[in-house]
């Protein structure tokens, strides 16, 4: 297992250690079979003196896409997105299908076969700051469209 200063793009950060151990249970992998694939980023002291856990982060290469979700890393992460899938369908009258398809899009991108992740969901992610329903409209009207505002001139982003 590496230390890990400067992470490069080819790890994603799990969280602490109680992530990386689900998710290697879930894998059915030990940590040892993992090598350099694992790392550990050891944070800063904060400003007010507090000590952050250690945060584990693997190499891409050990992650595999769960579900119809290539972004989803883990089933934590397939759960989730299909609750995002889920409330989009049920609040904006799409079928499931399309649902999914806005969901691949915001977070996977076009590869040799098929779509591959353009971010990694695993672990202690920041996606789960927000809930689904937050995710859901986000996703169908897009980031800038202030969907939250009663004002707002909503249009849809065109199907994918």
């Amino acid at each position: 297992m590496d230390t890990a200063g400067q992470c490069d793009d080819t790890y994603e950060a799990v969280g602490p250690r109680e992530y990386l151990d689900r998710l290697l249970a879930e894998y059915g992998l030990r940590e040892d079979e993992l090598g350099d694939r694992i790392r550990v980023r050891i944070p800063a002291r904060g400003t007010s003196g507090l000590i952050y856990p250690q945060e584990y982060l693997v190499h891409e290469s050990v992650l595999r896409s769960h579900g119809n979700f290539p972004c989803a890393g883990d089933t934590e992460a397939l759960t989730f997105c299909e609750e995002i899938a889920d409330a989009m369908a049920r609040r904006y009258d799409i079928s499931h299908s399309e649902a999914v398809a806005r969901v691949n899009r915001q977070w996977s991108q076009a590869g040799g076969a098929g779509r591959v992740p353009g971010v990694w969901i695993v672990g202690l992610d920041i996606v789960y700051h927000e809930d689904a329903d937050y995710w859901a409209a986000s996703i169908c009207y897009g980031p800038d469209s202030r969907w939250w505002d009663p004002g707002a001139d909503l249009q849809p982003l065109p199907p994918p």
